[in-house]
């Protein structure tokens, strides 16, 4: 069953955080990556050296829209394609150094919204919060 109150709350917190980037971007998003970018590249960072067809299906976008995103960010230096060793019709995506710069500023950046969104909680309480955060998330 589902729990309609849950599911508003942690809409509206994605929303707050979403909402603190977008005010904020222009302070950290120096590469113009922008969030569709932003989630390829932290997702991409998650995964390791991907197949270009698990990324897609990762982050949710259409094959046109990823080919589009993929251009435009390895063009900026921060990722890069390369053939399957195992499968020449696939590509392998991963990180440049440059573009693993970039995440480690995304990362601090969604940890400053995250930060002031849950600034109203304790420490003990947001150690819960990741404990439950992990257990979610497998």
């Amino acid at each position: 069953m589902s729990d309609t109150e849950l599911a508003i709350l942690v809409d509206r917190f994605m929303r707050q955080i979403h909402m603190s980037l977008q005010a904020k971007a222009a302070g950290f998003d120096t590469e113009n990556v922008g969030p569709g970018g932003g989630m390829v590249l932290l997702t991409l960072a998650d995964m390791g050296p991907s197949e270009m067809h698990e990324l897609t299906r990762r982050v949710a976008r259409d094959k046109s829209q990823m080919t589009r995103l993929m251009k435009s960010l390895e063009t900026k230096g921060l990722l890069e394609r390369t053939t399957s060793k195992a499968d020449a019709r696939v590509s392998i995506v991963s990180l440049t150094p440059f573009g693993n710069e970039v995440v480690d500023t995304l990362r601090r950046a969604v940890a400053e919204a995250i930060g002031q969104v849950l600034s109203p909680i304790t420490e003990q309480e947001k150690e819960q919060l990741k404990h439950l955060m992990r257990k979610a998330l497998g």
